[in-house]
Parts: structure tokens; C-alpha cells; sequence
């Protein structure tokens, strides 16, 4: 039977809307290359791994984390519907209050360990520390009580009806509970995926190679995966076009021109990537909502599409997909591009000459698009100037709300149900680095995550929406898909709907 999380792809470029989230890379005509070193893969990426947050998102993690770790369940990119992976059925209760999930069996840690009920209970409980930084780890804060009455049983009790307990299972891996505490410098990083976690080289490579006692001996054909990490997007495209590289991850559209309509790759691109544009509320010029209003119609959100993404994204001014209940596209579209307007508004408000500091992470696409910004700005009367950090320092201060005055930040999290996302967005949740937070908007969030049919969903978030577009502490600039080069020499690869590679069933041609 096919596995409904994937489907073939026979196009060379692939855009996936939320219904088509997941991709494999299928049949196609192709003679591959001589000389092929067919045990092992190189995967080229930006971003470096990050061992110590396993249960928080991480870019440098996406390209491997779910080839070492399982999850408890995944949801079909069609239906919406989860389906089996560690657990392989479950049973709500009528009251919506109780969830009883069965486990498999055969399941082992890269120890030769037996996973059982108990590493679940714990993987739940890591991911709702405080301290683990798990985006979506308050869900699991909200659970009454995880129970497990066998090894092979877990029983959550829920505090209310907690309908995106799926985002958390889908997105939290099974960790070995003996192992975990020694995760941080890579030495032991143990999941129950088809691969092992070898080596790391801070900044430079890590290694994964087969696991031989996953219970699918079929999987993990490729031996050995081998991830360069390679800030330099030239470099990248080297390494792929030279085949020293066999995909070249989380690519830019505009790095990713000379490989299309070319025979010899295919181009994937997954859910993508929200770039927000946020200020300090409790820092003048942006303690005025004026000037935040200003700023928000100020910014050319399709030049940037059109400069750093090669036309590929959506301007919005919202962070729900735009299939969610509740979008529109006024809402969408409320801060459209007036320069005139925005410079009127900072005089009004006394900011005209106000200089601006927006601190962004050295991500290629990120320094992009501050150019612009930064060019925007200085047209309406700003003067902005960047301060920028390195990706591991970004993180921790994100998480602790500690960005400074303004900020342009990158947010992987396209997919999820618009009551995950306000509280798993470092935008949006409490203790967001815009510090802004009222009883009025958590009146309003409460209303979107109590909400239990679609058309209240709407109501709530369109209410939402009209209120945060008002206060403009932080405005989604656009949404883009987050492309991937793979050679056509491998066949099998897939793709997550929110772009975790997937070698499980890889192979040469």
C-alpha cells in the first residue's frame, strides 16, 4: 500500500500549496552519472546543526532530524488526517477529554534499548519545559496528565479539548530518555530513526550512517549521509552543480535558477517560510502605533518578492495560510505599499530622522531583504541601520524576547493550525521580543483556540487579525516556499509538508 504522506513528482519545479505539503522525488528518464559513489550522500547546507534544541524547530536540523528520530504520528498533506508512525492507533474520548494511544512493538533506540511508553511520556514532558524551547511545547504544558498503564500505552488527559495535540505529535521526536542529557556536543545523540547520529563538527559537517537494527531492513539503502555546512550560497550552487553535493538544502529561488528546466535536477520546494518585520513597543519611535503603521506601509513587500525570491512567495500582511478559516484577503493586503502615506504618518507623529536598528540573523535571504527595508525606510524619513547576528545567538535571544528595537525574523512554521501559531511563534506568543501584550489580545486569541467549529474559527480569527493589523507591533511581510535542489541521481527522496528531508527510502538509480 503507498504511503500516503508522499506522491511523485515528474515536473521539475514543484510549488506545494497546504495540500500538497510532501514530495517525492519519482521516476524519470535519466542515465546517471559514472563513477557514482552509490553508499552515501552529501547534502549541502546553510544553516549548522543544533544537537542540543532536538525538540525546538531549528533550520540547521530540518535536513536530518527525522531520518534519526521518529514521531508519534504525521498528518496526511491531503486530508489533514494523522496517520501511524511510532503510535498505531488512538481512541478520543466522547468528551473530547481523553486520548489513548497505542504504541508499536518493535521499536528500538540506536542503544538496542526497546523504546516503550515511558520515552513518550518523557519526550512530552522534555517538550514542555520552559527551558527545552520547544515551540509548541505549550500544548503539552496544557495536558492534565500523560498515564501510561502499559509499555505499550499512553493515556493523556486533557485540562480542555485540545484539537492540534496533532501538531505536537507530529512535531516532537521520540527521545531516549538515558541518552538525552548528553545530546548537546553530539557525542550522543540517540533516536529510533533508519539512521544513527555519527559525528558533528560544530560549523562544519555531521555524519548519520544506517541504522542495521531498524525494524524495516528494506530502509535506509544509501550507508552513510554527510551534511557540509556551507553559509555561502555560491559555494552551495558549486557543490551541487559539481556533484560533490547531491541536494543542496534550503536554497533561495534565485540560487535555484540555473537548475531549473534542467534535466539532471529537480527542484522542491516545501510549505516555506513567514518573514515578519517586528518592532519594541516599549522603544520610542515604535511605543507610537502611528509610526508602526507607517512602517508597515512603507515596506515594498513585492519588490522583495521579486529581488530576493524571484517572484516566488505572497505579500501578506498575515501569518495564516491562506486556506485557514478566517483570512482575507483585505486583511491580507490592509498595508499595501504607499510611501506617501507612510512619510505623512511620520511627520505627524514627530519621527521623521528617528534612527532605526533592526537586527537580523545571518541568513542570506534576511540580509536581502533588510537591504531593502533598509532602502524603504530611508525614503519615508528613517534612518535604519542593521545589526547582525550569528544564527545560534539569534536563536537564544529570540526565545528570550530580547531583540532590541526592531527586528526582521524568519519563521518555519507554514502549516499549522492558526491556534498553534499564536502561541508557537516567538512573534506572537507571550513574551514576544515586541513585548506587547494586552488583555484585548488575549481575549481575542482565547476566543480563536475555544473556537470548535469553522465558521467560529473565522469569526475569531478575522477578529484576531483586524486587531493585531491595528497595533502593528509585528506585520508578516510575505510567505515564500523554501527551495531544495536534488540530483536526479537519486530517487526516493522526500520531503515533509513543512520541509524535513527524508531518506528512509532513498536510493541510487
Amino acid at each position: 500500500m503507498p504511503n500516503p504522506k508522499l506522491f511523485s513528482v515528474t515536473r521539475r519545479r514543484l510549488l506545494t500549496g497546504s495540500a500538497q505539503a510532501a514530495v517525492m522525488i519519482g521516476a524519470m528518464h535519466y542515465v546517471p552519472a559514472l563513477a557514482q559513489d552509490t553508499s552515501r550522500a552529501v547534502i549541502a547546507q546553510a544553516y549548522d546543526a543544533q544537537p542540543r534544541n532536538l525538540l525546538a524547530f531549528r533550520g540547521g536540523n530540518f535536513p536530518w532530524i527525522k531520518n534519526v528520530f521518529e514521531t508519534l504520528t504525521y498528518t496526511d498533506p491531503e486530508t489533514f488526517e494523522p496517520q501511524p508512525e511510532l503510535a498505531t492507533d488512538w481512541t478520543l474520548s466522547d468528551d473530547g477529554m481523553t486520548l489513548t494511544l497505542n504504541l508499536r512493538d518493535d521499536v528500538t533506540f540506536h542503544t538496542g534499548r526497546k523504546m516503550t511508553a515511558a520515552d513518550v511520556k518523557y519526550s512530552l514532558e522534555t517538550a514542555a519545559l520552559p527551558e527545552t524551547a520547544s515551540q509548541i511545547g505549550f500544548i503539552a504544558r496544557s495536558f492534565k496528565a500523560i498515564d501510561t498503564p502499559s509499555d505499550t500505552q499512553v493515556v493523556i488527559t486533557f485540562s480542555q479539548p485540545t484539537s492540534n495535540v496533532w501538531d505536537l505529535f507530529e512535531e516532537t521526536p521520540i527521545i531516549d530518555k538515558e541518552t538525552y542529557a548528553e545530546r548537546e556536543d553530539g557525542s550522543k545523540v540517540i533516536g529510533t530513526g533508519p539512521y544513527k547520529f555519527v559525528s558533528w563538527t560544530p560549523g562544519a559537517e555531521l555524519q548519520l550512517s544506517r541504522y542495521d537494527g531498524y525494524r524495516d531492513k528494506d530502509a535506509a539503502k544509501i550507508h552513510d549521509l554527510d551534511y557540509a555546512i556551507i553559509a555561502d550560497p555560491t559555494a552551495t550552487i558549486a557543490a551541487v552543480r559539481s556533484g560533490r553535493a547531491q541536494i543542496g538544502y534550503g536554497m533561495t529561488p534565485r540560487d535555484v535558477i540555473e537548475f531549473d528546466r534542467n534535466p539532471m535536477y529537480t527542484i522542491v520546494s516545501t510549505a516555506g517560510t513567514i518573514y515578519p518585520f517586528g518592532v519594541n513597543v516599549e522603544e520610542g519611535p515604535f511605543d507610537q502605533k502611528t509610526v508602526r503603521q507607517a512602517v508597515g506601509y512603507a515596506i515594498d513587500r513585492q519588490r522583495i518578492i521579486d529581488q530576493v525570491f524571484d517572484g516566488a512567495g505572497t505579500p501578506t500582511d498575515l501569518f495564516w495560510s491562506p486556506s485557514s478559516p478566517g483570512y482575507t484577503e483585505e486583511q491580507a493586503n490592509r498595508y499595501s505599499y504607499d510611501p506617501e502615506k507612510a512619510s505623512k504618518m511620520l511627520e505627524d507623529a514627530g519621527a521623521k530622522g528617528a534612527k532605526v536598528t533592526i537586527v537580523i540573523p545571518a541568513i542570506p535571504a534576511n540580509r536581502s531583504i533588510f537591504e531593502i527595508v533598509q532602502n524603504n525606510l530611508r525614503e519615508v524619513g528613517l534612518e535604519p541601520e542593521a545589526r547582525v547576528l550569528d544564527v545560534a545567538e539569534y536563536d537564544q535571544r529570540q526565545v528570550a524576547g530580547d531583540l532590541g528595537q526592531s527586528f526582521i525574523l524568519i519563521h518555519g512554521q507554514v502549516g499549522f493550525q492558526t491556534a498553534t501559531l499564536l502561541s508557537s511563534l516567538p512573534s506572537l506568543r507571550k513574551g514576544n521580543p515586541s513585548h506587547f501584550w494586552s488583555d484585548e489580545y488575549e481575549t481575542l486569541r482565547n476566543a480563536v483556540s475555544a473556537a470548535s467549529t469553522a465558521d467560529d474559527q473565522a469569526k475569531a480569527v478575522t477578529a484576531l487579525s483586524e486587531y493585531m493589523l491595528d497595533e502593528a507591533f509585528t506585520l508578516a511581510l510575505l510567505q515564500a516556499p523554501s527551495p531544495s535542489v536534488v540530483s536526479a541521481d537519486l530517487e526516493g527522496v522526500s520531503f515533509s509538508r513543512r520541509g524535513y528531508i527524508l531518506f528512509k527510502n532513498a536510493t541510487y538509480r
